[in-house]
């Protein structure tokens, strides 16, 4: 069986297509993000916004062989200053970034 790993970017690349795809794609959440995690930690989408836009992607990729995709934590805070991180997967496919989770 072939490995068909996607090439992993380094954290300055991923950082610079998150924000690209933020300008220019779609930001997707999944259920646990948006319902759970979000609600919980009292962040909204655009506390997640100001993240991508203004965080860093700042360690290697991370392999899912559950899902088949790299995922990738970006750091810095939301629009009131306060620690943000959250867990996303670029999806080239579509041109967007999934929000596994934030914390």
């Amino acid at each position: 069986m072939a490995d068909t790993q996607p090439p992993k970017l380094s954290p300055a690349e991923a950082t610079r297509k998150i924000r690209l795809i933020l300008d220019e794609g779609t930001v997707d959440y999944s259920f646990h993000c948006l319902h759970q995690r979000m609600p919980e930690r009292g962040v909204d989408t655009l506390d997640v916004e100001h993240l991508l836009g203004q965080g860093q992607v700042v360690r290697e990729a991370e392999w899912s062989d559950e899902y088949n995709n790299w995922k990738y934590k970006m750091e810095g805070a939301d629009i009131e200053g306060d620690e943000l991180a959250a867990i996303t997967v670029i999806v080239d496919e579509d041109f967007s970034v999934f929000v596994i989770t934030v914390f």
